[in-house]
């Protein structure tokens, strides 16, 4: 499971770093004319530096570092929910979860973390027990979700991979972020086991996890029946 998810994260690592570096060699470029109009313009330098130096340039670092990697990340983590994996990594999480007090359930809450810590939270409403779902909101922002993926694998490009080769670099710089993944992990399940020892104590609930076939992902296929679902109001 930790070995699927690293290699997931090298592939965004390796592959985001080639339209980055296009996406901020176009966009900077385009604030170079703008610098040249403003002065053809004769506009005031506060005008520039609010409107170009401040608004643009930093809109144009976060298009630009943050968007290959989820333009890369999403579509391989829809590839793995189609195929039936994600389930597994629920399964394979349930027994760590009971051990700590909590619901089986909460596994489920947690990987979709990873994808929104917004949509996991209200996942936690699959919870029966008020106790358990308590937990599970309460815990559920220790995981990183996508929208921290790009900090976190910037941070781990700059400081972590530099310091190797190309290639070893990419497979640390993942490692990096599959770490503090697993990090986010350990504080989930300590958190949990100490509110359920504390302030929410109960006896925890089971659940029936139903784990669909590996099949063959259908992306086009399952794009369009979610479009015709949303068009039809279902």
């Amino acid at each position: 499971m930790f070995l699927g998810l690293m290699v997931v994260l090298w592939i965004t690592i390796t592959g985001a770093n080639y339209p980055s570096q296009w996406l901020a060699t176009g966009l900077f470029w385009f604030a170079d004319r703008m610098h040249e109009f403003m002065d053809w313009a004769a506009a005031p330098d506060w005008l520039a530096g609010i409107l170009i130096d401040g608004v643009y340039r930093a809109l144009a670092w976060v298009v630009a570092v943050m968007l290959p990697p989820m333009a890369i990340f999403f579509p391989i983590f829809t590839l793995l929910e189609d195929a039936g994996y994600l389930p597994r990594v629920a399964f394979n999480m349930d027994r760590l979860f009971v051990r700590a007090g909590g619901s089986g359930q909460q596994a489920l809450t947690m990987c979709m973390g990873l994808g929104c810590n917004a949509a996991g939270v209200a996942s936690c409403r699959i919870i029966g027990s008020p106790r358990e779902r308590l937990v599970a909101i309460l815990t559920n922002n220790f995981v990183p979700c996508n929208g921290r993926f790009p900090t976190i694998i910037l941070i781990a490009s700059i400081f972590v991979a530099t310091a190797f080769p190309p290639f070893l670099g990419a497979v640390v710089g993942a490692g990096a972020v599959v770490a503090t993944i697993g990090i986010g992990v350990v504080a989930t399940l300590a958190v949990s086991g100490a509110l359920t020892r504390t302030v929410l104590r109960g006896q925890p609930s089971g659940f029936i996890l139903e784990l669909p076939p590996y099949r063959r992902p259908r992306l086009f296929q399952s794009y369009t029946d979610r479009s015709t679902s949303a068009r039809y109001g279902c």
